[in-house]
């Protein structure tokens, strides 16, 4: 006999297939902006001072997103689906089995998911363009020659798979600002930071030996070896944020589709909002938040809202509405909704009864 998977089982299994989707839906609109670019363009335009004109030349826009923004509207779809499938059986007072579905065509949450997954994508065009302009105009205002600005934004063409490799477009603006300080602090021997570099999780540790020799000798890297430093961390730190963001957000939409899904039996009359609560639940991480970890077990009724230590509200834990120091690599799983079926049964038997 199958085992009936739970509901956090089934949408852990959803997570599972989403989150790998969403990911390489967002690796391919970084490689869509990279594949487009020619660095002779960037480098002439660097020459004559043209920082707005490199970055809009890049071709950072939201149209780029499509894919991904619309894999996360999936996402929430499957959420929704698995939600109501795991849902438990229900009578109504004349003792007919109530049907609970997922209206994903009639559902206005659906409406909020995908405004939340338009703004993200402005929030990333918006974050690259600003960093990347704001990296430039610091590098070349410190001396630095417009080819290898160029190159730093565009990465090194890889000639096995034709994608670029190691430039700014991808990063968060303060991954960016890291990458550009990196290089610099290689090529100048700046051997303060070339030593917390060394302590950087991103970094290729099969360079360290190249590192520490020139910390010892009180030196620079050469060009070559500065630029393979640079690029290889840079690497690592776009396949760092991919992750970041495929989990992240696939957490969000599952969050929002879980509560969405039970809000909308709720409004078709199918549930009552006072039988059901929701129970902030243990993550199984070791780096737990302090704050997350005060607000395990913690129930309330379902239209209210959890209310953090530090005085945050909100639905639970990958809210959207969360700052990113509440969301961001936050373990913890979607809370606990529990459907209070001795005060159900009794009041559809008071119905049915006349009592």
């Amino acid at each position: 006999m199958l085992k009936r998977l739970s509901q956090r089982e089934l949408l852990e299994q959803v997570a599972a297939d989403w989150s790998p989707q969403i990911r390489a839906a967002w690796v391919e609109a970084i490689n869509a902006i990279t594949s487009r670019i020619v660095l002779r363009r960037i480098v002439e335009k660097l020459e004559r001072g043209d920082v707005a004109g490199v970055v809009r030349d890049l071709g950072i826009e939201e149209g780029v997103f499509a894919r991904f923004e619309n894999a996360l509207v999936q996402a929430y779809n499957s959420g929704g689906l698995a939600t109501v499938d795991s849902m438990p059986a229900l009578r109504d007072p004349a003792g007919n089995r109530i049907v609970f579905s997922w209206g994903v065509r009639n559902l206005p949450a659906e409406q909020a998911m995908r405004d939340h997954a338009a703004r993200l994508v402005t929030g990333i065009v918006t974050e690259a363009r600003d960093g990347i302009a704001a990296v430039l105009t610091e590098n070349l205002a410190r001396g630095q020659s417009p080819y290898d600005a160029g190159r730093m934004i565009a990465g090194r063409l890889n000639r096995a798979n034709g994608v670029r490799e190691g430039g700014l477009v991808g990063l968060s603006r303060p991954q960016m600002e890291t990458v550009a300080r990196i290089q610099r602090a290689m090529r100048e021997g700046d051997t303060a930071y070339m030593r917390d570099y060394l302590t950087f999780a991103n970094r290729d540790k099969r360079l360290d030996r190249t590192v520490l020799k020139a910390i010892r000798e009180g030196r620079g890297l050469a060009p070559e070896e500065a630029e393979r430093v640079t690029r290889l961390y840079a690497n690592k730190a776009l396949k760092y944020r991919g992750d970041t963001i495929s989990i992240l957000e696939t957490n969000t939409a599952l969050a929002m589709a879980k509560r969405d899904a039970f809000q909308q039996q709720i409004d078709e009359g199918k549930l009552e909002a006072g039988d059901v609560t929701k129970t902030w639940g243990r993550s199984i991480s070791r780096n737990r938040r302090e704050m997350h970890s005060a607000m395990v077990g913690v129930t309330v009724p379902f239209d209210q809202p959890f209310t953090l230590p530090d005085g945050i509200q909100c639905t639970g834990p990958h809210d959207p509405a969360l700052p990113a120091s509440h969301r961001v690599n936050c373990k913890c799983p979607m809370p606990e909704y529990r459907i209070d079926f001795t005060g159900q049964a009794l009041r559809r038997y008071r119905e049915r009864t006349g009592g």
